[in-house]
C-alpha cells in the first residue's frame, strides 16, 4: 500500500508542507506514531518563508515536533511527542533568517491526535513570524498531519466525532460530521463557542482531490460551505485505511472569513 504522510506549517496565508512514507508495496500504513523525515527541496514553500533558513517547533522537552532546516536540506515532524486525544501543552517556536536574524517565543501548544490524522495550532506568536501573520486573524501556527484514505467504502453511512479548536480556548467546540458513502456526500457541524456560532459544514461531495489538507492529495471536500452568521469554506480530509478518521479547517468571522478553526474526528 502507498503511504502518505504531510505535516505543514501554516502562518496564514503562508504554507510549509512535505510529504513522506514507504513505496508501492509497504506492508503497514502510516499512522501518526511515524516520523516524517525529508527533503527541504521537496516541501512546498511560500515564497514569503523563504528568507527564513531555519524554523523550529520544541516541545516543552526540547524535543523536536518540526524542524525546517535548509541548510542540511532537512524538513522534519514528529507528532507522536504529542499524546493522543486534546491536549495542551507549552513548547518553543523560533526561526533565524538568511541573514542571521534569531527570534524565539514561548508559545502554548494546542493540539488533537489520532491514529491517522493530526493537527496542533500554536497561541498567536508575538515576535515570531510577526511580519507574515495576518493582523486580523487570531491563528497561531499550525501543523497537519494525515495518512489519507486510499480506497473509500462502498456503501457504508460513519458518523465522525470530534473536537474543533483554534489558538483561544473559548474557541473549543465539538465536532460531529456524517459520511454517506453509497452517496459520496457528507455534512456536519461544529458547535457554537466562544467567538463563534455554531458553524454548519454545509453537504458537499466527496471527491478525489490532486490537493486537499495542506497540499496532500487524498478524498475529501475542498471549499465546503461552512455557515455561522457569515459564510466560509471548509475543507476536509478522510485518513486511515478504512476511513477511521477525518482532518480539517473551516473559515469564520468576518467576510472573508478571518479566521480558521481545526477539527479532527473518528467513527
Amino acid at each position: 500500500m502507498k503511504t502518505h504522510l504531510l505535516i505543514a506549517l501554516v502562518a496564514s496565508p503562508l504554507l510549509l508542507s512535505a510529504c513522506g512514507g514507504g513505496g508501492d508495496d509497504d506492508e503497514r500504513s502510516f499512522t501518526t506514531s511515524d516520523v516524517v523525515d525529508g527533503r527541504y527541496d521537496t516541501a512546498k514553500i511560500s515564497s514569503r518563508l523563504e528568507k527564513y533558513r531555519n524554523i523550529t517547533l520544541k516541545d516543552k522537552n526540547n524535543a523536536n515536533i518540526f524542524l525546517v532546516d535548509r541548510p542540511s536540506n532537512r524538513f522534519f515532524g514528529e507528532h507522536a511527542v504529542l499524546p493522543f486525544g486534546f491536549h495542551e501543552s507549552k513548547g518553543q517556536f523560533s526561526t533565524v533568517t538568511n541573514d542571521g536574524k534569531q527570534a524565539s517565543e514561548d508559545v502554548t501548544i494546542r493540539s488533537y491526535r489520532g491514529h491517522y490524522a493530526s493537527v496542533l495550532e500554536t497561541t498567536r506568536p508575538n515576535t515570531v513570524f510577526s511580519e507574515e501573520l495576518n493582523p486580523k486573524s487570531i491563528n497561531g501556527f499550525s501543523s497537519d498531519l494525515i495518512a489519507p484514505t486510499d480506497f473509500l467504502p462502498m456503501n457504508a453511512i460513519y458518523t465522525y466525532k470530534g473536537k474543533a479548536f483554534n489558538s483561544v480556548p473559548a474557541n473549543d467546540a465539538d465536532l460531529t460530521y456524517t459520511i454517506d458513502y453509497g452517496k459520496r456526500r457528507g455534512s456536519g457541524e461544529i458547535a457554537a463557542a466562544g467567538e463563534h456560532g455554531k458553524i454548519t459544514l454545509e453537504e458537499a461531495p466527496i471527491r478525489y482531490y490532486s490537493e486537499l489538507i495542506a497540499g496532500v492529495s487524498g478524498y475529501g471536500i475542498k471549499d465546503g460551505v461552512a455557515k455561522d452568521a457569515t459564510t466560509g469554506a471548509y475543507n476536509l480530509g478522510i485518513a486511515g485505511d478504512n476511513a477511521e478518521e477525518i482532518i480539517g479547517h473551516a473559515g469564520y468571522g468576518q467576510q472573508p472569513a478571518d479566521n480558521t478553526i481545526n477539527f479532527v474526528g473518528s467513527r
